[in-house]
């Protein structure tokens, strides 16, 4: 469920951006991680995980924070929503001072913005970084809308054991699809109720769809109304379960948890 949808309307009809935070980093997740990448965070999300750990995404905020040297933390409070002409110039000022293999478009949920991905594309791409998409694979309309402003695809298959949410496998299912030979990656983040079933299921629609993806498991960092990490146990089973359908599955923790970066 979107929870302020009238505010997205008023934000694509006036040119603005729902923002949280932009700011620069490591990419922390998937098999990019240790990459420097720049963060732009849109505020507003079609879901509510149980381990959501950017809670803010979920609320109204007057005020978004934009870092003004990359990785020094030095933020500054802007006016939100944010003209996406000034966003666009804030974006592209990081990447002139310091080069960044990507730009991670992040929520939140990216896709519930479309209009703002086609805006922020073109300078990326002239800046020398790639476009990459993180979302939770719900939304197949709005990706189809903004697939060729992307070129790195990171897809949630949401697990409803770790979200507490209804599963969306055929949205899923569909946006994977969608994204064609692009690259892309699936990733799981697992709990400790996770069964292998529901494992073994996501791992064989991905091999229906896009055999040629990585798979990501990813151990859920307690946060919210998650409270205890899964086993290294449970995590080496269903690496082998997800490996009886695909030939690229990997265990990757939250590194930037590790690293305790944004």
């Amino acid at each position: 469920m979107v929870l302020h949808p009238e505010r997205l309307a008023i934000c694509e009809q006036q040119g603005l951006c729902d923002l949280l935070e932009v700011f620069s980093s490591i990419q922390g997740e998937g098999p990019r991680v240790g990459e420097r990448h720049l963060f732009v965070r849109l505020a507003q999300c079609d879901i509510q995980c149980a381990y959501c750990d950017t809670p803010l995404c979920h609320g109204v905020h007057a005020r978004a924070r934009v870092e003004r040297t990359p990785g020094k933390g030095d933020f500054v409070s802007v006016e939100n929503p944010v003209p996406v002409q000034s966003l666009r110039g804030a974006v592209e000022g990081l990447l002139a001072a310091t080069p960044h293999r990507a730009v991670s478009l992040t929520g939140g949920e990216p896709l519930l913005q479309p209009w703002v991905i086609e805006a922020l594309s073109p300078m990326i791409r002239a800046s020398g970084a790639r476009v990459l998409l993180e979302t939770d694979g719900n939304l197949p309309d709005a990706y189809e809308r903004v697939r060729g402003s992307i070129d790195i695809l990171s897809m949630d298959w949401k697990a409803p054991s770790a979200t507490g949410e209804p599963a969306r496998y055929d949205e899923h299912r569909r946006v994977l699809g969608l994204s064609g030979s692009a690259e892309a990656w699936v990733k799981l983040v697992y709990v400790a109720e996770t069964p292998e079933e529901e494992v073994a299921l996501a791992a064989r629609a991905v091999a229906d769809v896009r055999p040629d993806v990585p798979f990501i498991l990813q151990p859920c960092t307690p946060f919210a109304r998650v409270r205890t990490a899964p086993s290294s146990d449970l995590g080496l089973r269903l690496v082998s379960v997800a490996a009886q359908h695909l030939s690229d599955v990997r265990l990757i923790p939250q590194v930037h948890k590790m690293l305790d970066v944004l």
